[in-house]
């Protein structure tokens, strides 16, 4: 694994899923025009199959896509999902349904401690969390601690100020949502404690939480860092937006030639401080790293604005690209600022090697079709 796959994976929480991906599928071209958008649409049997044999693959990645899913449907896959013997699926799980977690679901046997944790901070939120309810849970110092015990509490937060923080992404995020007081000065002290592979991660989430200590942290830690660090940094906080990100991107924009400074120029169009055009051009980067990038700063800029057809267009053709990163990308945008009709993929069929891009189509397409407003990916 390279140290920019390393620094995603301690990070990334879409959210405690760390995706990997199987082998790209084998699409037909497909031209533009209306019959093709025909073409393209998947009826609710097409998506269910599809994500019925990623509910049975051997990858936990495709795994944890399908089977939250499939849940938003019916019990049973819900309990097929937190029965799953990976960490993954069950996190992926309790991301999507911890509302729906009974008791007896999270104080079996061999459930994974974060996928345990996340639902009780998400049940404490909803306030579900009485009493009666919490007898049984396991004696875990982060479950008390999110549950309120003062002692549990104080034993966390200084692991967390001696970077004593296990390489998970999710565990990174229950503790940026947990609400407990002191814990965004603690993680801006603990980045600078950390091993190497957490200190950006711990100084990242500071940054978002407590700006003042975060910010501190984060310069620390970037000081002596390389090029590719810095790069996943910036991503990082053009996609925290707010005014710090403006400022952090304008200052790099300004910087030596090099991809961080390219990183910088694109990330503006994301906030909506350069023209689309910027992002669309680097579609066509030879740099891979690059179109991924212009790829998601195209859907982010889709938050604020309508994607214009030239940039429904590009990223129509960017889904074709051999990397499925870029795919990946180009798929979310896609999504974002055209809706699921515009992917250009038509409805897989039996004997087709699955990838992370046909679940994700899969399910937006299922959901269509269920009425769902939304899926968290």
């Amino acid at each position: 694994m390279n140290k920019r796959s390393m620094l995603a994976l301690c990070f990334w929480v879409v959210l405690g899923l760390a995706t990997s991906v199987g082998c790209v599928m084998k699409q037909k071209p497909a031209s533009s025009g209306a019959s093709n958008r025909e073409a393209w649409s998947w009826s609710l049997d097409d998506a269910r199959r599809t994500l019925e044999a990623a509910a049975n693959s051997t990858d936990p990645s495709l795994r944890a896509q399908a089977l939250p899913v499939l849940a938003s449907g019916a019990a049973s896959w819900l309990e097929r999902g937190w029965l799953d013997p990976s960490p993954t699926v069950q996190r992926s799980m309790a991301i999507s349904h911890a509302l729906s977690l009974s008791k007896e679901h999270l104080t079996r046997p061999g459930a994974d401690r974060l996928a345990v944790a996340w639902a009780v901070l998400e049940r404490k939120k909803g306030g579900l969390a009485d009493q009666e309810w919490q007898r049984g849970l396991p004696q875990d110092v982060l479950v008390s601690a999110l549950l309120g015990d003062v002692d549990s509490i104080a034993d966390l937060l200084s692991d967390v100020r001696d970077g004593m923080v296990p390489p998970e992404p999710m565990m990174v995020d229950i503790l940026a949502q947990s609400g407990i007081e002191g814990v965004g000065a603690a993680l801006a002290e603990g980045a600078i404690q950390a091993e190497e592979e957490m200190r950006l991660p711990l100084a990242l989430v500071a940054h978002r939480i407590a700006p003042l200590e975060g910010a501190h942290a984060l310069l620390q830690v970037l000081g002596e860092a390389d090029e590719l660090t810095k790069i996943f940094a910036l991503e990082t906080i053009t996609e925290q937006a707010g005014d710090r990100a403006h400022a952090w991107l304008r200052t790099a924009a300004k910087g030596e030639q090099g991809a961080l400074r390219e990183h910088a120029r694109i990330g503006l169009v994301a906030l909506g401080n350069a023209p689309i055009d910027d992002a669309i051009q680097r579609l066509g980067s030879v740099d891979r790293d690059q179109r991924v990038w212009a790829a998601t700063c195209l859907m982010m800029a889709s938050n604020n604005r309508p994607l214009p057809r030239t940039a429904i267009l590009a990223l129509q053709g960017a889904w074709r690209d051999e990397s499925i990163a870029v795919r990946l990308a180009s798929t979310r945008a896609l999504i974002a600022g055209a809706g699921i009709a515009s992917v250009p993929m038509e409805p897989t069929s039996f004997g087709t090697d699955l990838d992370a891009v046909a679940v994700m189509v899969a399910a937006k397409w299922y959901l269509f079709h269920q009425g769902k407003a939304s899926f968290v990916e």
